[in-house]
């Protein structure tokens, strides 16, 4: 099938094409500048965006820390607690060692029966198979009562750790009391 137009029908659908493909005004494309506009403010959401969960992540980085340290600290209260303290044999731990060498504040700081805390990981162990150590536990013990005859303690027990980000120690202490079992 074929079709066979004159020069004046050839003008006629010529006009029709363009009228049909012409778009009407204000209903062409983006501009440029409304480009470089709606890039920009992609790239601005986006970095926002970014910044909220790079702090996300710091969060509970910190967070897992905290309650790594608050397991430690728990742990070893649980350990101070659990000892043998009878009117003739009182473990080592559980004496008053009268060091806290602390300025002003007795809690940045407790002394440490063997002189120091060693670095522990979140499994409570020296080595780095379970996780570097980067945690440090540490007590106090205090004497409530006056005189010779000591029957219970306050244990101070403190977890830390340095926050490198902000060149920080951050961590928790848990208090408690222990009485001579007889």
């Amino acid at each position: 099938m074929s079709f066979n137009f004159t020069s004046t029908e050839m003008k006629v659908l010529a006009r029709e094409s363009a009228r049909v493909h012409t778009r009407a005004p204000g209903t062409r494309g983006f501009t440029l500048i409304e480009s470089m506009i709606a890039t920009g403010l992609l790239g601005f959401s986006l970095i926002v965006m970014f910044g909220f969960h790079s702090q996300a992540v710091r969060s509970n980085m910190h967070a897992k820390k905290m309650t790594d340290c608050t397991y430690l600290a728990q742990l070893q209260m649980e350990r101070l607690i659990a000892l043998p303290w009878s009117e003739t044999s009182r473990p080592d731990e559980l004496k008053n060692l009268d060091d806290d060498a602390s300025s002003s504040d007795s809690w940045t700081y407790l002394p440490h029966p063997t002189g120091g805390p060693d670095e522990v990981n979140a499994a409570n162990e020296t080595d780095s198979t379970n996780g570097e150590p980067t945690y440090y536990v540490s007590w106090d013990v205090h004497e409530m009562d006056e005189g010779d005859e000591v029957t219970w303690v306050r244990l101070r027990v403190r977890c830390q750790y340095q926050d490198v980000a902000f060149n920080q120690w951050k961590g928790t202490t848990i208090s408690s009391y222990r009485f001579r079992d007889s």
